[in-house]
């Protein structure tokens, strides 16, 4: 079984889009890709919308039970790296930074 890893930049992402495409319907800007649709009833406009709002809603409530900074971690990975005892092989850096990067653009 894979195991997903949602960040909360690709949430923040997922985010600033959907505001950014709520505030530029509200100021009349329209995509070309939109424009076949302008004149259609509201009644088709708004069930589009009602299903992206319900998702926008789940999106953020997922994000806001991503957990804060957990200062127990920190402060003891902090002690870890101060005393020599925390020691991870740059192939190990240079994978996380790879994977995270290929994630969070395929979002």
């Amino acid at each position: 079984m894979k195991i997903l890893k949602i960040s909360s930049e690709q949430v923040r992402r997922v985010l600033q889009g959907y505001v950014r495409e709520v505030e530029n319907k509200r100021s009349g800007k329209v995509k070309s890709s939109d424009k076949k649709f302008e004149g259609t009833k509201a009644k088709g406009d708004s069930l589009v919308i009602t299903a992206r709002s319900e998702e926008v809603k789940k999106a953020r409530e997922a994000y806001e039970k991503l957990p804060g900074v957990r200062k127990n971690l920190v402060d003891e990975l902090k002690s870890r790296i101060e005393s020599g005892k925390y020691n991870v092989t740059s192939k190990e850096v240079a994978d996380k930074i790879i994977h995270r990067a290929v994630v969070d653009k395929s979002v």
